[in-house]
């Protein structure tokens, strides 16, 4: 009688409405938590920062980390990344449009080698490409440049938005380009009239991940970056950690500061994002 009330009780809170709000509480809570330490650690002085045993809430909140983050290069290197994931996104998205959409509409003979061809190179390992990347910026003289990282951006992000606005245009219906094909439109007017107002999540989908890979990206910019007029800012949190004191207080305010707009980007854009992801991945 005890094994089968408890087996009746387990059942219930399975089958339960609340059940699923309860585990998704449980898992925001795990995920926030880093963010919500990181934001108490960046009202921290350097002194309690190395306290131990470590605090979570800081005794004397301070701004202190704050101030030594904007005095520094930081600003500067948030520009940079602007510039650098603003200008990787609209290259991307240009060129994966039409390349997309021919693949999809206007296959030929070596069509899927060149599909097999985008994703080979993402295949490979990024992290072995940095010495022979190294070397092509050298001999271009683009290292320590923000062309040089949007060049290299491009390359890591673009295979990807093809496949997936690939997925897109393949589910888009021939009856709406046949109509526009008949009502006089070329080819291109079509595309340019028809099928990128309809396919507008995608597009949005695809802009919005690029903007996230690129703002993100540290490796590349770590290694081709010198100086902090061409480095994003990645690489400017990086400065924080030094050969013998690691600035936890301000590297968790930069943090902070750099985060907070890709987050709310995130939260207003989460509908397309999902959207376009779970659109373009139904047929490939």
């Amino acid at each position: 009688m005890e094994r089968s009330k408890i087996s009746k009780g387990i059942l219930s809170l399975v089958e339960s409405p609340i059940t699923p709000y309860i585990i998704l509480c449980l898992l925001a809570i795990f995920m926030l938590s880093p963010i919500v330490l990181m934001f108490f650690n960046s009202l921290k002085t350097i002194t309690e920062a190395f306290s131990w045993p470590p605090t979570i809430l800081p005794r004397e909140p301070s701004l202190e980390a704050y101030i030594r983050v904007f005095s520094s290069d930081v600003p500067l290197t948030l520009r940079n990344s602007a510039i650098i994931a603003m200008s990787t996104t609209v290259i991307v998205v240009c060129v994966a449009l039409p390349t997309a959409y021919a693949l999809s509409r206007y296959p030929y003979k070596g069509s899927r080698v060149a599909l097999l061809f985008f994703l080979a190179s993402r295949i490979i390992p990024p992290l072995s490409l940095l010495v022979p990347f190294y070397l092509l910026l050298s001999h271009l003289r683009l290292v320590n440049t923000l062309l040089g990282l949007i060049i290299i951006d491009t390359y890591l992000s673009l295979p990807l938005i093809i496949w997936m606005l690939k997925g897109f245009f393949d589910e888009f219906p021939q009856e709406l380009i046949d109509s526009a094909l008949i009502d006089g439109c070329s080819k291109l007017g079509a595309f340019i009239r028809v099928v990128l107002p309809v396919t507008s999540v995608a597009i949005a989908a695809a802009a919005i991940i690029t903007f996230l890979w690129t703002w993100n990206e540290f490796i590349y910019a770590m290694v081709f970056t010198t100086t902090s007029d061409a480095s994003p800012i990645t690489v400017g949190i990086f400065t924080f950690v030094g050969d013998e004191v690691i600035e936890w207080n301000s590297m968790c305010a930069v943090g902070i500061f750099t985060s907070l707009p890709a987050i709310v980007f995130f939260i207003l854009a989460q509908k397309y994002i999902v959207e376009g992801l779970t659109k373009g991945a139904i047929k490939g």
